[in-house]
């Protein structure tokens, strides 16, 4: 019997020599296999390893090889160096600024959420009532706002459902006199952010497009923000769990496994300064780079920093990878980060076996709890470990702040989930700008407003400036005059403003103050002035409820609305 025929093996040297000369005619058998996610960056080298003789504990550095036919996972080379530190010194700009000046929770939302953005939102929104139903919602800006604030209030005040709002045995007078449910369930269902009608077919590949215009908007605002030195770079998880959507992610381990991966750049304080919504492959196709996945994230959501100027970058070992590492320096970015054992392709690493034979670290000294002992005892650890923990939480605080205050409002549309979601981060975002003004102009912890507070001036902003807040009727019409109850409220008279229960704070947000609109005095029960706290009065701003001196001699009334 013959022997087999052994097919013809080639190296890459000869594939690309056959290549250049022409040879078109020689069959090769080819690996179809996909490779993984993160290709480049999580190729071993098991061809050329260094000798065994080099010590562990050298000072390398990485040195790119000069030949044009290398491959990508043999292209550094660690050599023995002594290791001479950079020039790290800090050199952008001041986040605190030169004229620091504090505005009012609204003043901080609009630089995120602009009027601009809610103008478009409105019209879009009224075109699509319009190309589905026949008819137009005729909402308005200012009524959208008033969603925007009633969403807030739902976070604050939080129930199983949104109907609990309104139901009489459970109702809620801060969001139910705002609007009627019916009206607010219809703006939910008629909520858009694009034009169907003049969607191109190549716009409409972004799986995003119906949120495109929205998502891009809110992040030109995230990127005016001065960012900090040191930022981090982690995925966010947007909870859903629907069936109806092509970029729905399953992450293990997560407190929300199930939902929309967002890659986030945050400062140390957790503001969100660039993000980049996961859409996965495209039509089953995934595009193969240098960097990979993971380091193509970093490089997008490093790119808005300004070059050369020593920002700070940190992640953990899903991004890290040496070629990442080059390129971040080429851009004068440090980058601090967890690394994979077989992402260090040709390094003599010791294996974690050996090195827990040799204890803990050394350079500084920190303290932890002995369980042993029952007591704080000082350890030796590495400062590059201080460091990156000391800076790498930015995503996960960003993630325990969006959680907190956030009602889940339901949709048929898996969109609406990351648009509810912006606003939320949109307040998070402008509290703790507010935060770095008030540590700016060295206010006390007790002055600043925590986040329950900033969100509930916020939400009365949104619902109250520039509006008269109406208690919207309930029911069918009684036949008749009615009964005298009914006639007091209807003529204003004090009976009215007595028996009738307030439905606002009488600490109202400067916005509202300020508006200039439906502030005005009526008769009331006699009471101690909100303005000057000396005199009493019996008139009472019909928009903010409190009492304000209103005579010949002093007039409360109009510096209360004017300061």
């Amino acid at each position: 019997m013959p022997p087999a025929r052994r097919e013809p093996r080639y190296s890459v040297q000869d594939v690309i020599d056959i290549i250049q000369n022409g040879e078109s005619e020689v069959e090769m058998e080819l690996n179809d296999t996909d490779e993984s996610d993160e290709d480049v960056c999580q190729q071993v080298d098991k061809e050329n390893q260094p000798p065994l003789d080099c010590p562990a504990d050298n000072h390398v550095d990485i040195e790119p090889k000069t030949n044009k036919h290398t491959m990508l996972r043999d292209r550094y080379r660690w050599l023995k160096k002594d290791f001479i530190s950079p020039n790290t010194d800090f050199s952008g700009l001041d986040i605190t600024g030169d004229d620091i000046s504090l505005h009012t929770p609204l003043e901080y939302f609009q630089k995120f959420v602009s009027e601009d953005m809610i103008e478009a939102l409105t019209q879009n929104t009224n075109e699509y009532s319009f190309q589905t139903h026949g008819t137009s919602v005729n909402t308005t800006a200012k009524e959208i706002e008033k969603m925007f604030g009633m969403s807030l209030k739902m976070g604050l005040v939080q129930m199983a459902g949104t109907r609990m709002y309104w139901e009489t045995e459970t109702r809620y007078s801060p969001v139910a006199d705002v609007m009627p449910r019916n009206r607010f369930q219809s703006l939910l269902t008629s909520l858009h952010f694009v034009n169907n009608m003049t969607v191109s077919e190549t716009e409409k590949k972004d799986k995003l497009w119906k949120l495109r215009p929205w998502l891009d908007s809110f992040r030109e605002k995230c990127l005016q923000v001065v960012p900090e030195e040191h930022n981090s770079v982690d995925e966010m998880m947007i909870p859903f769990k629907g069936k109806f959507s092509s970029i729905k992610q399953y992450m293990r381990g997560k407190p929300n496994p199930w939902g929309f991966k967002v890659w986030v750049r945050t400062g140390i304080s957790g503001m969100m300064c660039d993000f980049d919504v996961y859409q996965g492959s495209v039509n089953g196709i995934r595009a193969k780079s240098e960097l990979g996945l993971s380091g193509d994230v970093v490089m997008k959501l490093a790119s808005t920093l300004p070059e050369g100027q020593n920002y700070k970058m940190y992640a953990d070992n899903y991004f890290t990878c040496v070629p990442l590492l080059v390129k971040l320096l080429d851009r004068g970015i440090h980058y601090v980060g967890t690394a994979r054992q077989v992402r260090l392709p040709n390094c003599n690493l010791e294996d974690e076996k050996s090195l827990k034979k040799k204890g803990r670290g050394s350079y500084d000294k920190i303290q932890r709890w002995d369980k042993a002992n029952r007591t704080y005892i000082e350890v030796e650890r590495p400062y590059i470990v201080g460091a990156y923990n000391k800076y790498m939480g930015g995503v996960d605080l960003l993630d325990s702040f969006t959680a907190k205050y956030k009602f889940p409002i339901k949709s048929r549309r898996w969109y609406m989930y990351i648009f509810w979601h912006t606003i939320i981060l949109a307040v998070v975002n402008a509290w703790l700008l507010y935060k770095r003004d008030c540590k700016a102009l060295k206010m006390s912890s007790k002055e600043t407003m925590n986040r329950r507070q900033f969100q509930a001036q916020l939400a009365s902003s949104l619902i109250l400036v520039n509006t008269t807040l109406q208690t919207p009727k309930r029911g069918r019409p009684s036949p008749g005059k009615g009964s005298p109850a009914t006639q007091a409220v209807t003529s204003g008279s004090p009976l009215n403003a007595q028996k009738r229960p307030s439905k606002r704070c009488a600490h109202l947000p400067l916005d509202v103050r300020r508006d200039l609109v439906a502030h005005f005095p009526r008769k009331t029960g006699r009471g101690r002035c909100r303005h000057c706290d000396k005199g009493y009065t019996n008139t009472q701003c019909s928009k903010c409820d409190v009492r304000l001196c209103f005579s010949e001699d002093k007039n409360c009334f109009w510096d209360f609305h004017n300061q």
